[in-house]
């Protein structure tokens, strides 16, 4: 038998809000440029795997003995959030920072979070979600400390009006159209919309693939010069949240068991790597 800590998706917010996600990512990324290692899933003696049929995500510490269970659709919402506030310091050069997200629940709850803390300069955000989804009161007043404006306009367009940083959390239905110099982040998982594609002058991702597509870690590491212009739109296209991450989850950990959240769990040795 084994006792693993599961951290709730209520606890991740808390739990994001003791790391330094951005940075965390940024060195998984430089270092998979320099270094060339690909993998995400296991570094060391830890690995990061897929729960089957339960929405949960395993790290676990083959020499440790012990990990945590967390939700993978939570792993996913911070890795976004992260990505996300990498791709803003290295696009957006403005002093001023306007802020549209298209999209709703965990995922647009961390960007918004990360942002305000991360992101020097952010002074308004705009949030559109599809689903009626409320920006939560603590979330809120967290934004209100922080001096950060905060408006939920009725369409993705309104969202979408003079921001320099637009960022997709959910596939949005209708078209919207970016600002000239505006940077949209795609953290949806899913291919991004085709009109922003068509628009965007440049297009950079988190893995690198797709002909016309250069690295985000490339900028990171300094091998890639990055925007070309200031009225450029550049779209950050970001397949990689799906990829959850094994050094993001183990800092995850360290904050929840510093905080003292998620809840101990048994678990018989055979369902264990």
């Amino acid at each position: 038998m084994h006792t693993l800590l599961r951290l709730r998706t209520h606890e991740v917010p808390p739990a994001l809000a003791g790391i330094d996600a951005p940075r965390t990512v940024v060195d998984e990324l430089v270092w998979r440029e320099v270094g060339g290692d690909t993998t995400t899933r296991r570094v060391g003696s830890w690995r990061l795997d897929a729960v089957p049929r339960t929405g949960f995500a395993l790290l676990w510490g083959e020499r440790a003995g012990h990990g945590m269970l967390l939700p993978a659709a939570g792993l996913r919402a911070v890795r976004a959030a992260a990505l996300t506030v990498s791709a803003a310091r290295v696009f957006l050069h403005s002093r001023v920072v306007t802020v549209s997200v298209l999209g709703s629940g965990l995922a647009a709850h961390a960007v918004l979070a990360e942002l305000a803390v991360h992101v020097p300069g952010t002074s308004h955000v705009a949030i559109h979600a599809t689903d009626g989804w409320g920006v939560p009161d603590d979330l809120a007043d967290d934004l209100e400390l922080a001096g950060v404006g905060l408006a939920c306009p009725v369409s993705a367009q309104d969202a979408a009006f003079g921001a320099n940083l637009v960022v997709l959390t959910d596939p949005c239905g209708g078209e919207w159209l970016p600002p000239r110099g505006a940077l949209i982040v795609n953290a949806t998982g899913q291919p991004p919309p085709e009109h922003v594609v068509s628009l965007a002058d440049q297009v950079f991702t988190d893995d690198r693939t797709g002909p016309g597509r250069a690295g985000l870690g490339q900028v990171l590491a300094g091998t890639h010069p990055g925007r070309c212009a200031p009225d450029d739109i550049v779209l950050v296209d970001l397949p990689g949240v799906n990829a959850g991450g094994v050094w993001l989850a183990y800092r995850l950990y360290e904050s929840a068991q510093r905080k003292g959240l998620g809840v101990p769990t048994r678990a018989p040795r055979r369902r264990l790597p």
